[in-house]
């Protein structure tokens, strides 16, 4: 694959205008693939680190990493953690081996293959409808403005509801402060004695949450079927509102945090990369039918989605020991601390090329050499692994491209530097954009963009690539 990094055909080049990425010294860690491998080479499979007060334990082999990764006997994954019982309430999230796996087929009939393909047009609709309430005459915080946008999405299209506009201002607002407070909570949980910062701060969001989960079951609309979300929940615990609540609760928090991210750091791409705005546009007007976009129409914005999580996904999944176990040659106490680097795997210059560049078209179809997207590991691994996976899949690239087509995003301060978050799903901290509504578009104004070629047509973007350890 011919790879342009200069420019773009038919457009100057431009130097990328949303800021300087500065993750903090801790990330920079978990991202870096030098580390990785200087560590596997001189220090093996297993690399005991300091972590504050106590030693965790870096898993530096890919094969080991999805080892430890799925074996759920051995080790903890986090949502279950004690430390989190306020969060999560023993909702699906919650809950462990089989109590876990049945409310995980509890909800199957949810994402079947039927439904996940119905979501597009709902999902197009629901985006423009969240979208036109943005202002246009000041910055907008991307971070909040994309949680806002991922929970109207979560409840309106799995869930089957809706939430008072101020409801939802306040759970895009407070889902910052939740994930944020899971993270210290849980990583702060083997030394009780420190200070978990913003405890108030997460109580008032976690009575906003609440508030969030009864607006949902009040306004349901069940499908005719009953095989929607709430519609399964309800008919399995007849007369027990409680658990319905807890698992709605869990599904709010864990739905909203990954997709919320990867729609800020999309639209922290789309600053630096405008042409792609273009030609994300192009593909959708493209489409059979603009009006109802489905996912499968969209290899682009599913590539653009793609190569967001290979490089701002993740960086580090986090496992406790449940007994001493010995891993890579190397004795791990019960209870410590092990951490696998997704990150730095994604960024593996033996699994990518360019890997530092944003290339979304390293995922189109036809790209070579062809990428390994189960290689991104985007939704976790083994029994943890989302089973809202698909749905996300099928909604995220019409989200993107409805919201590419609907205003045009520029930075609110170019070469601002941009901070990452410390929360569950890092996400771009003092990103600001203006978000203009677009112009209309004559019809028939040039040819459909070729996602099958080494660049994109009309707008011009240039070739990349992405990936999710």
């Amino acid at each position: 694959m011919s790879v342009d990094r200069t420019a773009c055909p038919g457009q100057p080049f431009a130097q990328p205008g949303a800021g300087v990425l500065a993750p903090s010294r801790t990330l920079r860690f978990w991202l870096d693939p030098a580390n990785l491998a200087a560590r596997l080479e001189q220090a093996g499979q297993v690399v005991p680190t300091r972590t504050g007060p106590a030693t965790a334990f870096q898993i530096n082999d890919p094969a080991l990493l999805r080892k430890v990764g799925t074996d759920e006997d051995t080790f903890r994954f986090w949502g279950p953690d004690p430390s989190l019982r306020d969060f999560n309430e023993d909702g699906v999230v919650g809950l462990e081996g089989a109590a876990h796996r049945e409310r995980r087929a509890l909800m199957r009939p949810a994402f079947t293959a039927s439904r996940l393909t119905a979501l597009g047009p709902s999902v197009q609709a629901c985006t423009r409808r969240l979208l036109a309430d943005l202002p246009t005459d000041r910055p907008l915080d991307m971070r909040v403005e994309m949680s806002r946008l991922a929970c109207g999405l979560l409840v309106s299209c799995l869930l089957n509801s809706e939430l008072a506009p101020d409801t939802l201002s306040k759970i895009a607002t407070a889902r910052s402060t939740l994930s944020g407070g899971m993270f210290w909570r849980y990583a702060l949980a083997p030394w009780p004695w420190v200070p978990v910062p913003r405890r108030r701060a997460c109580r008032r969001a976690l009575a906003e949450l609440d508030e969030a989960v009864r607006q949902v079951r009040a306004r349901h609309r069940p499908d005719p079927d009953s095989g929607d979300l709430v519609s399964l929940l309800e008919a399995a615990a007849p007369g027990n509102p409680h658990v319905v609540q807890r698992d709605i609760r869990a599904l709010l928090i864990a739905g909203m945090e990954t997709s919320a991210s990867t729609l800020a750091w999309a639209c922290y791409e789309l600053g630096r990369n405008p042409h792609y705005q273009q030609a994300l546009r192009e593909e959708a007007d493209a489409s059979p039918d603009s009006s109802r976009l489905h996912a499968h129409q969209l290899p682009l914005a599913t590539a653009f989605v793609q190569e967001v999580t290979r490089l701002h996904g993740i960086p580090f999944l986090v496992r406790r020991t449940r007994h001493q176990t010995s891993q890579g040659g190397v004795q791990i106490p019960a209870g410590a601390v092990v951490t696998l680097p997704l990150g730095a795997l994604r960024r593996d210059r033996n699994r990518y090329r360019d890997p530092d560049v944003f290339d979304p078209q390293r995922w189109l179809p036809h790209a070579e050499p062809p990428p390994a997207p189960t290689a991104l590991l985007a939704y976790g691994l083994g029994p943890r692994y989302c089973p809202g996976a698909a749905a996300a899949d099928a909604m995220l690239p019409v989200a993107l491209a409805t919201l590419a087509g609907s205003r045009t995003l520029r930075p609110a301060r170019p070469g601002r530097k941009i901070g990452v978050s410390l929360e569950l799903t890092p996400t771009p901290k003092g990103l600001t954009m203006y978000a203009t509504p677009c112009e209309p578009r004559l019809a028939d104004t040039g040819p459909a963009p070729d996602t099958n070629s080494d660049s994109v047509s009309g707008s011009g973007a240039t070739s990349t690539e992405k990936g999710h350890t």
